[in-house]
């Protein structure tokens, strides 16, 4: 392939946040006075991609729009914590990440979640990539294909659509990609409804995130012995 640019989404697809999302939201809704839903709807918000704004109206629809932004308020402020202590990069970050450098591409991590939680997870585990791009108050966030062209396209230029691949777990992902006309790559293994990201006809479908090297690097030349 000739991607040029690889924009990788972070919760379900670079890292494992379910376990970080699940408790910060129990219990900042706690703190805020109200119940946890039941676990169905839970994970239809996190399949969803949802921003942390729209996440916390889904699960509380009776909250006016002051209420919720307390609420985002407290869940950044408990974030950082449990985020330490439960969330994992998948098997295999690292190395697909060291080897999309090595092959001479841009890796920006592209999410609707919050630009801080982002980069601590990124500092805690030694691990860099070319840019971040997330949830910013004011900015279009994904599926919206503003993100891209005011966003993503001024980091790099002129540059074809086909230098680009979107890589991610739910519909928000590939309905962006699929908006501005790049490539996509369903993580299947992330927390996206299998079935409803394949309607999207995404370009590439990985089971592990150790995959996607050999899509955008191709697969390792093959050495003979002398």
């Amino acid at each position: 392939m000739s991607y040029r640019v690889v924009l990788i989404d972070f919760d379900g697809t670079l890292a494992d946040t379910r376990r970080s999302v699940v408790a910060c939201m129990r219990r900042t809704l706690a703190e805020r006075g109200f119940d946890m839903p039941d676990g169905e709807k839970i994970q239809e918000v996190i399949a969803a991609g949802l921003s942390l704004d729209q996440a916390v109206a889904v699960l509380v629809p009776q909250l006016t729009p002051d209420e919720i932004s307390r609420c985002v308020e407290t869940y950044r402020d408990n974030y950082p914590a449990i985020d330490a202590e439960h969330t994992q990069l998948f098997e295999g970050a690292r190395e697909t990440l060291a080897a999309l450098e090595e092959a001479g591409m841009a890796v920006v991590i592209l999410s609707n979640k919050g630009v801080r939680a982002i980069e601590a997870t990124l500092a805690r585990f030694e691990t860099e990539v070319s840019a971040v791009i997330a949830a910013e108050p004011g900015a279009p966030m994904k599926p919206d294909p503003a993100v891209f062209h005011e966003r993503v396209a001024p980091l790099f230029g002129v540059r074809p659509a086909g230098d680009y691949l979107m890589v991610g777990d739910t519909r928000a992902d590939l309905a962006f990609a699929n908006a501005v006309g790049i490539a996509a790559c369903f993580a299947r293994y992330g927390y996206g409804e299998a079935s409803d990201c394949l309607g999207l006809s995404p370009d590439h479908v990985i089971n592990t995130l150790g995959e996607l090297a050999a899509i955008v690097c191709g697969p390792p030349a093959v050495t003979e012995e002398v």
